[in-house]
């Protein structure tokens, strides 16, 4: 399977919101209704995080199946991350393409970004819920750091590779 990664343009930020509830869906009946509508909010948010992050996308033959989102050093939200760390936010695959390799090119994508960019840590964060995308992480090299105030009413652990 021939897996395309590139730099997301504007255009492509709804398309993406759309990958992102399509992605976490799954987690909808695990969470409260209100924990649901906010996590959805912040999955939609593409445009506002475009600010501060790249977004990337993984194509197959044209489709999209899936996104990230990587902050330099600086640019990491505060309150997780140190400001000499850069950061992988909203990792989505689709359901369709998931298993075959796809979230671990994005990820490698935002590690190269994070090495170019003259990083000595990059970072995420990953809730209770996520075993599988945990075990992608682990197996990449990511370690669990520490465990970050609740969201959602859900655990949540942030992950650092030392670069």
């Amino acid at each position: 399977m021939n897996i395309l990664i590139a730099k997301a343009e504007q255009h492509e930020f709804a398309e993406i919101a759309r990958l992102n509830i399509c992605a976490y869906s799954e987690f909808a009946d695990r969470v409260t209704s209100e924990a649901w509508q906010a996590m959805q909010a912040n999955l939609i948010a593409v445009e506002r995080l475009a600010q501060r992050a790249d977004f990337l996308t993984a194509r197959v033959s044209g489709e999209l199946a899936g996104s990230v989102a990587y902050c330099p050093p600086g640019k990491s939200d505060p309150d997780i991350f140190p400001e000499d760390w850069a950061s992988i936010l909203l990792l989505a695959v689709s359901p369709r393409y998931r298993g075959r390799g796809v979230a671990k090119r994005l990820v490698n994508a935002c590690v190269q970004f994070a090495r170019d960019d003259h990083a000595q840590i990059i970072g995420l964060y990953t809730s209770e819920l996520m075993t599988a995308a945990q075990r992608v992480y682990e197996a990449m090299g990511f370690r669990q750091d520490s465990e970050i105030p609740q969201r959602h009413g859900l655990r949540y652990w942030r992950y650092k590779l030392i670069l």
